[in-house]
């Protein structure tokens, strides 16, 4: 559902000319306790799909949620959504209309459950109808009714992300960030999974932010954001093969 096959014709056309709906400057976390990322400059236009790219354990993670209103960063200015999100006060105005995907130690889901028992109980806490017909119709709607009565454990990686998006969409977020496209998954997985989020972006408004550590998966984002060293040196490298200016 929502897969989108041509990158180029279906990109937003002057998209972050207007104000973006996400606006970091100098953003980092770097507190006693946690340390990871530091000085991100990031704008993502409402209504696309914005990669965050990063090495494994260089704050990818630890970035998303910020942006989700989940983490407080210890320095810098963020903006999402015209709430100012630097606070604890502007933080507690982020959540509400800010949905995750699967994050791991963050809202992991029982392994033992069926995934029909798990989406219900989602459509519940967005205040939804969730009895059998309401959830049904939820998963035909995001292609998983074949799944329904399979266990959490059972699913394969593929289906078990797109799992994850979906209970983050059954909210109506107006952003919802994806952690990981790429652990146990084909290239032709995470591309598809791509398609499908810059479709949910274009067609339902929501701004995306998704991590990557691979910057070939990243220019197919609407836009993209390397935070450390290691994807900013990816990006060059890019940018010399294919003879192109990389921001």
């Amino acid at each position: 559902m929502y897969e989108e096959e041509n990158v180029e014709a279906s990109r937003p056309q002057g998209a972050l000319a207007a104000r973006p709906f996400i606006r970091a400057r100098g953003l980092s976390q770097l507190s006693a306790r946690v340390k990871s990322y530091e000085n991100v400059d990031i704008d993502v236009a409402a209504g696309t799909a914005h990669a965050v790219c990063a090495a494994d354990n260089s704050g990818k993670t630890e970035l998303l949620l910020t942006l989700a209103g989940r983490m407080r960063p210890t320095r810098g200015t963020l903006t999402v959504g015209g709430v100012t999100a630097d606070t604890l006060v502007g933080l507690s105005h982020v959540r509400p209309f800010a949905s995750l995907g699967f994050f791991e130690n963050v809202n992991d889901v029982e392994m033992v459950l069926r995934v029909h028992v798990v989406a219900s109980a989602e459509l519940g806490l967005a205040g939804k109808r969730s009895g059998h017909a309401a959830t049904q119709a939820f998963l035909e709607a995001w292609d998983l009714a074949d799944v329904a009565d399979t266990s959490i454990e059972e699913l394969d990686r593929y289906t078990f992300d797109r799992l994850g998006i979906a209970l983050g969409m059954a909210h109506d977020p107006r952003l919802l960030v994806v952690d990981d496209i790429e652990s146990s998954l084909t290239e032709h997985q995470s591309h598809k999974l791509i398609g499908e989020l810059r479709g949910i972006a274009h067609t339902m408004g929501t701004t995306i932010c998704c991590g990557v550590t691979d910057y070939d998966l990243a220019v197919l984002f609407d836009g993209a954001t390397c935070i450390n060293d290691d994807a900013r040196a990816q990006a060059a490298a890019w940018a010399r093969k294919h003879d192109k200016e990389v921001a």
